[in-house]
C-alpha cells in the first residue's frame, strides 16, 4: 500500500466504516473488496501509520477474522472504523441525522425535537437487538442472531408509545419535552420517522439490509456497543437487564442526554 492507496483506504474507510475481503451474507462491491484487500495486504509501517491517523481523529481501526468474531466467512478479514468512548468526532455530528428526521412531512419542525425522536427510537432498537435476544451490551459474539424486520421495529416503537409514554400523567414529570415530542405525532407520521431512522442507521453503517425490509445489526454496531456501553449508557440504564428498561426511563431522563449530544 502507497501513499495514494493509503489516502484512497481512509477515505472509503470515513465514508463506510466497515470493509469484508469476502462475505458469504451480502454482496460486496468491487472498490470494498479492493479496499480490504489493501489493508490486509498492508505492511506494518503503512498499517501503523493509518492507524495513528485515525487515532487522532478519535477513531479504532479494528480488524476480525472468522476465529475472532462469529458470521465471518472462512479465510476473510473484516475492518472496522469504530467511534472511541473517549472522543466524540466532529464529522460524525447530527446535522445529517436532524436533516433526515425532519423531511418526515407533518412531523418534527425543530432539531431538539429531532435528536428526542432518534435517541428514543435508538434505545428500543437496543431493547430488540438485545433484550429480546437476552443479550447484555457486551455481547459480541451473537450479532449474527439480531435479525429483525422493519414491521417488528415499527410495532414495537407504537407498543412503546402506546403503552408507556401515553399512559404518562405529564404533569408528574420533571419536563416534559421528551413526552410531547411522542405523544405529538401521528401514528401514518411515526411509522415515516421509523423508515428515517432505519435509513440513518444502514448509512452509518450499524445495521445491515439483508432482505428488503429485513435488517441485521453489524459487527461495527457491536463492537461500539461493547466499548462505549459504560461511558454513554451505565449512567442512563440499571445495571440488571439494562435495556428491558428503558421505556420506563427515557421519558423522565433522557431530556438532558439528548441536549448534552
Amino acid at each position: 500500500m502507497n501513499n495514494s492507496d493509503l489516502g484512497r483506504v481512509q477515505a472509503y474507510m470515513l465514508k463506510h466504516r466497515y470493509v469484508e475481503t469476502k462475505s458469504g451474507r451480502r454482496n460486496i462491491s468491487k472498490e470494498e473488496r479492493e479496499v480490504a484487500t489493501m489493508l490486509r495486504d498492508a505492511d506494518s509501517s503503512m498499517r501503523t501509520l493509518l492507524e495513528e491517523i485515525f487515532e487522532g481523529q478519535g477513531l479504532e481501526l479494528k480488524s476480525f477474522n472468522e476465529f475472532e468474531a462469529a458470521g465471518i466467512q472462512v479465510g476473510a478479514t473484516v475492518f472496522v472504523l469504530a467511534r472511541k468512548p473517549e472522543f466524540n468526532p466532529p464529522f460524525f455530528g447530527t446535522e445529517k441525522l436532524i436533516a433526515r428526521m425532519k423531511q418526515v412531512r407533518g412531523g418534527i419542525e425543530k432539531d431538539s425535537e429531532a435528536k428526542i425522536w432518534f435517541t428514543q427510537l435508538w434505545f428500543i432498537l437496543l431493547d430488540l437487538i438485545y433484550t429480546r435476544k437476552n443479550r447484555g451490551p457486551n455481547s459480541l459474539q451473537n450479532w449474527v442472531e439480531t435479525t429483525f424486520t422493519k414491521d417488528v421495529f415499527i410495532d414495537a416503537v407504537k407498543e412503546y408509545i402506546n403503552d408507556h409514554v401515553l399512559k404518562i400523567d405529564p404533569s408528574l414529570l420533571k419536563t416534559d419535552a421528551v413526552y410531547k415530542a411522542l405523544s405529538g405525532q401521528k401514528e401514518g407520521t411515526v411509522t415515516q420517522l421509523c423508515n428515517a431512522f432505519l435509513e440513518l442507521m444502514v448509512d452509518a453503517g450499524l445495521i445491515d439490509e439483508i432482505r428488503q425490509d429485513g435488517y441485521r445489526q453489524t459487527l461495527l454496531f457491536a463492537y461500539e456497543m461493547k466499548m462505549n456501553y459504560d461511558r454513554q449508557l451505565a449512567k442512563l440504564l440499571p445495571s440488571n437487564d439494562p435495556f428491558s428498561s428503558a421505556s420506563t426511563l427515557l421519558v423522565v431522563d433522557a431530556e438532558n442526554e439528548v441536549e448534552d449530544r
